[in-house]
């Protein structure tokens, strides 16, 4: 009888160690879309997570496109994102940009997978031929992303572009730029522009 109440009691423990092991795992990934998976997938297994769902991409060239529901809120967060056809971060990963609409704010950032400071970095950027701008961006929590201030006019030129080329230097490292194929991007951005409004 003893043993039995021991093993339940062990019970808790033991799904405990359990967890504690998956997420040691999840945490020993150096790849960051990896490790982030990895993350999602034990958020998702536990149901602490509301799914994502890809939205077609028909007429969005290489942009990728998902709408998941703020838990928060209940509203909807509008995501699409495009991988650099050039330009790679510190350790080879693909540098990749983001445009979200969240809580009727509209964001564009880049991760630059490298480690770009703490508050802000200048980042130069280009629209098709058009003159290259260069413009104070700010720094994500994790350091490695740029999010661009007031994207909203810049987007407005994307949504007819065909190329989007950024340049950025990381803290102690050389300059490096990330080029976008950015056809497509009025497709891309429909579901974005409708929620944010513009």
């Amino acid at each position: 009888m003893n043993r039995i109440i021991f093993f339940a009691a062990f019970l808790p423990f033991a799904a405990l160690a359990a967890e504690d092991k998956e997420l040691t795992t999840c945490a020993a990934i150096k790849g960051t879309v990896e490790r982030l998976s990895c993350f999602d997938e034990i958020a998702s297994k536990r149901g602490l997570v509301a799914e994502t769902v890809a939205t077609p991409s028909v007429g969005k060239g290489k942009w990728r496109t998902s709408t998941t529901t703020d838990p928060l809120t209940d509203k909807s967060v509008y995501v699409a994102g495009v991988h650099a056809d050039q330009g790679v971060g510190r350790f080879g990963e693909t540098i990749g940009m983001v445009v979200r609409c969240k809580d009727n704010q509209t964001d564009l950032y880049i991760n630059w997978q490298s480690y770009l400071g703490l508050d802000s970095t200048p980042v130069t950027h280009r629209i098709d031929k058009n003159k290259a701008v260069t413009s104070t961006w700010d720094v994500s929590t994790d350091h490695k992303s740029a999010f661009m201030r007031s994207p909203v006019a810049a987007l407005k030129q994307m949504v007819k572009g065909e190329s989007f080329i950024a340049n950025v230097t990381p803290y102690g490292e050389n300059p490096v730029t990330a080029a976008f194929n950015i056809a497509g991007t009025e497709a891309a951005l429909q579901d974005i522009r409708k929620g944010c409004r513009w």
